[in-house]
């Protein structure tokens, strides 16, 4: 038994010289400060030259719109502008991203170079690769595209790959270059001026009947004849493969008819007063729609169209932009209450969004697209058949359009809608957590039930939250809190990951109740790894050092001393604190998952494999996050974990079998300390293993009438 002075002092010496070695290891390792500076000089340096490959000289900078032209000769190529000169965009780190765009005269992007940023995961993790072919991505495009991150899909969009595990950098900096080089357009290019955009009146309605809303041009009539096509795919490869018949034989491929629903005299004398009223309530404010109803051999769905999704056999474009649509799935066609939708074969209602910049009073378009292919390994070719459609101007009155800022989702709302079922199932899995937590007594009662259901929560916890969701919590989001006391309190920097919000606000919430443990002990992603390795230790008979109760105490201060010196260090240089910080090992083990440099994975490892013969030594006595939530866990209201009169004296079980050391030789539970694993209810509520329990039980004493109590803390 190690219970020497001695030992205590070894320890603090051995936990402070690996801090120390490793934050020496990762400031060598991280991006150099000072080459960032260069080359955000970039015109020094000529480096803009790699977007304009072809100019001969860079102009001086227009300091009224904040951009740099570029010439070729006396032939104007394009311009170049940084980001941070037009938008500030915090990133996951709560900073900036800054980063130089180039633009020709027609609005298409020359490319998009990095000059700074402070986002860990790329100054620490993954590296700055992954980032910088992110940015490559955007050469070729247009200033007009909507485009988005993530897979491709149909649609108006233009899709760009994402980074795995850096999400939120990436939508980020995605937002910063188009909002950025948008304003830069319309200050600068033919074609990018805001427009007065058509909003719809609403006073006004006049009952009209089809054939009045059909003469009038309310309702467009589109029919394309079977030779139609064929002629659209005639000397293709495809020529002779149409998969469609004429099985009416009118020669009719598809005759459909449609329209703009916003404006009363046309939605509301289409889907009769109250299907109008409800569709204006589910459109909502600023969005559009448009109805579309067919009959004929072809459907402009297809048989594998998926109910509110983009339709591939649509397109809608104005001024010769996509324009998303999306099926409202508004009906169930077997209750159709307009007298007139009814009668088709197909008839579905599209959402159009406000962020689409979509002016219903201008012209517009919508194609109906005919694809053919010889098989699923050759090349499809596609037709399109579009038509025209513009409404008189009395429906409208015309306002400025508002600034990009405001029809653009913020990158926090992007986020969180293509991460909704990760949202939906983290919080049913907190509703679960807290379940067990409310009802510990009752679960406890069946020891082997409750190991189950809390092995398997840690599995999800690793796998899940951990491994795919990037939910692990870390002391660099502490300093974020700390940063905000300073530069003012934003919502949106803690929005920007929903796991890492939700999770923050349910331990936030959970520390004033029953302390640091919930966290600890159920949704650190490395806590459960810490776990596994005891587990595995106590499989392999692997015995365990034995740490005496006073030298335990003295090395919980490690942490504390940890923590200190980061929280200090992050006042004085934030990239020096968030370098540091690697002292924890989520990085490695967590967000890349070992995949890393040999130090950084061989220190992780070595913290499981000390795992193997201390319990969780690293979550007891490094951990900064532990400790920083420890400190705000002393607040806590409750200490549920009911104790009897006989524990510590004389019974002293639960102390011996309280892995993480978290209970006193009084037989006290140390809040601060404690994991909330349970372990000790199970024994306090089984009179086959507490002693007290198994001794009233052989004095033939009653154990069913035990009251089970919440004390609240004095």
């Amino acid at each position: 038994m190690f219970a020497k002075n001695g030992l205590a002092h070894t320890l603090w010496l051995t936990g402070l010289l690996i801090f120390a070695l490793l934050s020496a290891f990762t400031v060598h390792a991280a991006p150099d400060e000072e080459s960032q500076e260069l080359r955000a000089n970039w015109q020094a340096t000529e480096s803009w030259r790699d977007l304009f490959p072809t100019a001969s000289e860079l102009g001086e900078k227009d300091t009224a719109l904040g951009i740099w032209p570029v010439f070729r000769g006396a032939a104007l190529l394009g311009y170049l502008f940084e980001s941070n000169d037009f938008v500030a965009i915090p990133g996951f780190s709560g900073e900036v991203v800054n980063v130089l765009v180039g633009i020709d005269t027609q609005g298409i992007f020359k490319g998009v170079k990095l000059l700074k940023h402070h986002e860990p995961i790329f100054l620490h993790g993954l590296g700055e690769p992954p980032l910088l072919e992110f940015l490559q991505q955007y050469k070729g495009l247009s200033v007009a595209d909507n485009i988005k991150v993530g897979k491709q899909r149909a649609g108006a969009n233009v899709y760009i790959d994402g980074i795995t595990k850096a999400t939120a950098s990436v939508v980020a900096v995605n937002e910063t270059v188009l909002l950025s080089a948008l304003k830069v357009a319309r200050e600068t290019l033919e074609g990018f001026e805001p427009r007065a955009i058509a909003t719809v009146k609403t006073g006004e309605f006049h009952p009209l009947s089809w054939d009045e809303m059909l003469q009038r041009g309310y309702i467009q009539h589109v029919r394309i004849a079977h030779d139609e096509v064929a002629a659209a795919f005639s000397g293709t490869a495809v020529e002779n493969l149409n998969d469609v018949a004429d099985e009416n034989g009118d020669g009719i491929f598809i005759e459909f008819y449609y329209c703009y629903l916003n404006v009363p005299d046309i939605g509301k004398n289409l889907l009769g007063e109250t299907d109008y009223a409800r569709l204006l309530r589910e459109l909502g404010p600023g969005n559009h729609a448009v109805a579309v109803m067919a009959d004929g051999d072809y459907s402009f769905v297809g048989e594998d169209f998926v109910p509110g999704s983009v339709p591939d056999r649509l397109a809608v474009h104005q001024q010769e932009l996509p324009i998303e649509i999306r099926d409202m799935n508004f009906y169930d066609y077997d209750e159709v209450n307009s007298p007139y939708i009814g009668n088709f074969d197909t008839s579905k209602i599209f959402r159009i969004k406000s962020q689409s910049d979509f002016d219903p009073g201008a012209p517009w378009e919508l194609s109906l697209v005919v694809s053919r292919s010889r098989g699923m390994l050759f090349e499809t070719l596609s037709a399109s058949f579009p038509s025209n459609y513009q409404l008189p101007g009395t429906f409208f009155v015309y306002n400025e359009n508002v600034d990009d800022e405001l029809k653009r989702d913020a990158p926090w709302v992007i986020i969180w809608k293509g991460r909704f079922w990760e949202v939906v199932v983290l919080s049913l899995s907190l509703v679960l957590l807290t379940a067990i937590m409310v009802y510990q007594h009752r679960l406890s009662r069946y020891p082997k039930l409750f190991h189950r259901l809390r092995w398997g929560f840690l599995w999800f916890t690793l796998i899940f939250i951990g491994w795919y969701a990037q939910g692990q919590l870390s002391v660099v989001n502490i300093f974020t809190i700390f940063q905000a006391m300073i530069s003012g309190f934003r919502w949106s920097d803690y929005l920007i990951d929903p796991m890492l919000f939700i999770l923050w606000i349910y331990v936030f919430i959970s520390l004033f109740i029953i302390g640091r443990g919930l966290f600890c002990g159920w949704l650190c992603p490395f806590g459960v790894l810490q776990e596994m390795a005891s587990w595995i230790a106590k499989k392999l008979n692997i015995r365990q050092w034995k740490i005496s109760y006073r030298v335990h105490t003295r090395l919980w201060l490690v942490k504390y001393v940890v923590l200190i010196l980061l929280v200090g260090i992050s006042f004085y240089s934030l990239t020096a604190a968030e370098i540091l910080s690697e002292v924890e090992p989520f990085k490695t083990a967590i967000t890349l998952v070992f995949v890393r440099s040999w130090p950084f994975v061989l220190y992780a490892v070595g913290l499981l494999v000390l795992s193997l013969f201390v319990h969780k030594a690293y979550c007891r006595y490094l951990c900064p996050l532990g400790a920083g939530l420890a400190i705000l866990g002393w607040f806590h209201r409750f200490e549920w974990l009911t104790r009897r009169s006989e524990c510590g004296s004389p019974c002293q079980l639960c102390k011996h079998k309280c892995e993480i050391a978290a209970i006193t030789p009084q037989g006290k539970v140390d809040y601060n300390e404690c994991i909330q694993c349970l372990e000790c209810i199970v024994y306090y509520n089984n009179d086959d293993l507490c002693p007290p329990l198994i001794n009233q039980k052989k004095r033939g004493q009653s154990t069913e009438n035990i009251v089970q109590v919440i004390d609240l803390k004095q």
